[in-house]
């Protein structure tokens, strides 16, 4: 146990120097619903989770913010870090800290302090937008009107630069473009076929360094490193606010199976695995009957639904080993869960941890779920 214990705290500082996504421990607001609202004349003083189809924050929120919908609209003022995934996400109030953001379409129209990690098939910086330090972002289509304070590391099919990158340019894009009003007060480090276009009153003040990417036999297929990016963001929020979630509702349920796995992981990996292999056999087997197939597509939603939730259930688990003494369920939750889904996207170890996680995760909600209905039928 003292050896788990020491690499998984190495494994978190590490990360966690490297990626502060996690804000400070202390007290939450937990949103939950079809549509969220934060009114304008409305000030949270906690971190914030909201999860809905629409939500809407036109108040004050001092802490971060954890969001996951359909539609994200932050037209209020964020004093903290903001950790967003959705549909469509406008943000034009302000955000006194980081952004990290993943969706379909992203508009961005006021200033955040920080920086910003964004990952969209549209990503819109707005002339009225400025983000004071860093950007890294991937996209299909991706337009700068606004103002980048220090540098933009990006993958995009198209970037259009109309604002100011005021210092330097890195990424691999299919097409670079500077506007009448674009400029780049750096050097530019460019993957891509293409030079850049610089129209007139455009200007890059540094050199220009471009490398030919491999060749593709799809010239319009997209940016691996765009997508790359895309996918790592929208993961990690989704996943997050799926496990953020589960502690607001379930905070017993995960402490309970949390400390049947640690006292017996041995037990609980062979429920995973056994999980793992009966449940598609027995699905199989329920289809092939025309009487089970009822049961069967039940049996499916809930082997599915199973799957979903074993990452933040092995992500809590592994919280809880990094702080045992700990007694803030969203805290252990959002360290463990997003150092967790952080190595699946690390080369080889991602594998390793991807399936130990899904076949501990997998071995905690079956066994928890066992325990709760022989409750349930003891209580009738």
């Amino acid at each position: 146990m003292k050896s788990i214990k020491t690499i998984a705290l190495s494994l978190s500082l590490v990360i966690l120097s490297a990626m502060a996504f996690v804000g400070v421990a202390g007290a939450q607001t937990f949103k939950a619903g079809d549509t969220i609202t934060v009114p304008a004349n409305e000030t949270v003083n906690s971190m914030l989770f909201a999860g809905g189809n629409n939500i809407d924050i036109a108040g004050t929120v001092n802490g971060d913010v954890y969001c996951a919908g359909q539609t994200i609209t932050i037209s209020g003022t964020v004093n903290g870090d903001v950790f967003c995934a959705g549909q469509t996400i406008v943000v034009s109030g302000k955000i006194d800290g980081d952004a990290r953001l993943g969706g379909q379409s992203i508009t961005l129209s006021n200033t955040i302090t920080g920086s910003a990690t964004i990952g969209a098939q549209t990503l819109i910086v707005d002339k009225n937008a400025t983000i004071s330090r860093d950007l890294l972002g991937g996209g299909q289509n991706v337009t700068i009107n606004g103002v980048i304070g220090r540098d933009f590391v990006a993958g995009s099919q198209n970037l259009l630069v109309n604002g100011e990158i005021s210092r330097n340019f890195k990424g691999s894009v299919t097409t670079l473009t500077v506007g009448t009003a674009g400029i780049i007060g750096g050097n530019v480090d460019l993957i891509s076929n293409n030079d850049p276009i610089v129209n007139d009153g455009g200007k890059i003040v540094g050199t220009v360094k471009r490398t030919v990417p491999k060749k593709q036999s799809n010239e319009a297929a997209f940016s691996p490193f765009a997508f790359a990016i895309g996918w790592f963001i929208y993961s990690l929020i989704t996943i997050l606010i799926v496990a953020l979630v589960l502690v607001g509702l379930f905070p017993r349920v995960l402490s309970e199976a949390t400390e049947k796995a640690m006292k017996k992981p041995g037990i609980t990996a062979l429920i995973g695995v056994l999980s793992a292999i009966l449940a598609p056999i027995i699905i199989a087997i329920l289809f092939a009957s025309i009487i089970g197939i009822p049961l069967a597509i039940l049996m499916s939603l809930m082997f599915f639904v199973v799957i979903i939730i074993s990452a933040p259930f092995a992500g809590y688990m592994l919280g809880r080993i990094i702080l045992p003494k700990s007694k803030q369920p969203y805290w252990i939750m959002a360290l463990g869960t997003g150092i967790l889904v952080i190595t699946y996207f690390i080369p080889f170890i991602g594998f390793i941890t991807m399936l130990a996680g899904y076949l501990f995760g997998t071995g905690m909600v079956v066994h928890q779920g066992n325990v709760l209905l022989i409750r349930s039928g003891a209580k009738k």
